[in-house]
């Protein structure tokens, strides 16, 4: 198997090569030096270069390339403009995909239409609920997929296909967020003493180290702080532009929307709760602890649904067990209470709100003035009767006095 893909990834560079070369042997015609001279010399260094940087790179790869897949994408300019003007990179870093959940997994495991190199143009990518044919399953032993997750999320409110086009394409695909730094940080190698022990029979440091990355992470129900995940939610519900976009195509279509939708991040910040976020608190509630069902919170943050739906945590039937989730005592009355408050008073949801904040405004302001005023007019009052000011001993106005007890 791996004799005849060498063979095809010969045949393919020398494809490659010659293509190079009929591009530029029109500009080098005008060279005067004998141009089979420089078409061998290009040969030469090109041949030279890909052998020795894919020899060099499968002695110091962290992940092994048995298909030879490297030797067109290892470079950084490997791209193309598609015909809808978008420019796609095929560019893959070593360093970074061995640090990935993905990284032993061979690439025509989810390449599946791959078949030979060079191979032809690609018309369907790859989608996340495609099945493994190396990776197994360890509880089933059948080829491991994603499928079930990918379902519960095709049935969210963020559910789309992974090439969409329109407004569809707005909503976030698996990568949006799984690719996100925000959200998958890169896992930490394993402390020097879990290595040590772990070796003692699995005999392969590389294992455990990968194997620690991945399961125990997992095991340690390592989740992400409030800050992160309203940062997250915030890429798009915060894009004031993209939240237009979406109003305006529901009213075009008569569908409705729900009732913050136009102000869910400036909502969420003014509340009681991302107050506390903001000040770095870590045990607020943020989208996901109310959104998502916490009792499947690892396949429910995938099937976000709307609040008018009846099965989503924050419908109004349901508020009252999501709020005594942190707040035990919670009952109707609190669970009324609005999560999200705004001023903005075109969604018709915040005119007292926006009505008392005015008031309050002016209020302060008043009291301010007033406060300034009478310390103005307090002050010229006791320069009149001749005080001074001075700060000594506890305080700042003095004056002589009228019986000669002046102190000292």
């Amino acid at each position: 198997m791996k004799t005849d893909y060498a063979k095809k990834t010969y045949v393919g560079s020398v494809i490659m090569f010659k293509s190079i070369l009929n591009k530029i042997k029109r500009p080098l015609q005008n060279i005067k030096r004998p141009l089979g001279w420089i078409q061998f010399n290009l040969i030469f260094l090109i041949v030279f270069n890909v052998t020795t940087v894919q020899a060099s790179e499968n002695a110091s790869s962290p992940f092994e390339d048995d298909e030879s897949c490297l030797t067109c994408h290892k470079y950084p300019r490997m791209m193309r403009v598609t015909d809808e003007g978008t420019i796609r990179s095929y560019y893959i870093m070593p360093d970074v995909y061995a640090n990935t959940v993905h990284r032993n997994v061979p690439c025509r495991d989810c390449h599946t239409n791959i078949q030979q190199l060079p191979h032809e143009p690609v018309e369907k990518g790859v989608s996340c609920d495609t099945q493994c044919h190396s990776i197994k399953n360890p509880a089933t032993g059948k080829p491991f997929s994603h499928k079930v997750i990918v379902d519960a999320y095709s049935q969210s409110v963020h559910g789309r296909e992974k090439v969409e086009t329109g407004i569809e394409s707005d909503k976030p695909y698996c990568i949006t967020c799984h690719n996100n730094p925000i959200y998958d940080p890169i896992e930490q190698a394993p402390p020097e003493h879990i290595v040590s022990r772990c070796v003692l029979c699995h005999e392969d440091g590389n294992f455990v180290q990968q194997w620690y990355k991945h399961t125990s992470r997992r095991i340690r129900e390592v989740k992400n702080t409030s800050a992160q995940i309203v940062q997250l939610c915030s890429a798009c519900h915060g894009d004031e532009k993209l939240v237009t976009k979406h109003i305006e195509h529901a009213k075009k279509e008569g569908r409705e929307l729900g009732e913050k939708f136009a102000v869910a991040v400036e909502s969420y910040n003014d509340s009681f709760h991302g107050k506390l976020t903001n000040y770095g608190f870590g045990e607020t509630a943020n989208c996901l602890d109310c959104h998502a069902e916490q009792e499947n919170y690892y396949k429910s943050v995938h099937e976000i649904k709307p609040s008018r739906d009846p099965e989503s945590p924050v419908h109004k039937d349901n508020r009252v067990e999501t709020c005594q989730q942190c707040h035990s005592l919670a009952d109707e009355n609190f669970a009324s209470l609005d999560p999200h408050p705004t001023t903005k008073t075109e969604t018709g949801v915040g005119v007292f709100r926006s009505l008392a904040e005015k008031i309050y405004n002016m209020m302060s302001v008043t009291v301010i003035f007033g406060l300034l005023g009478l310390a103005i007019f307090e002050t010229i009052g006791r320069r009149r009767d001749g005080v001074s000011f001075v700060l000594r001993k506890s305080t700042s106005w003095r004056r002589k006095s009228k019986r000669g007890r002046d102190r000292v």
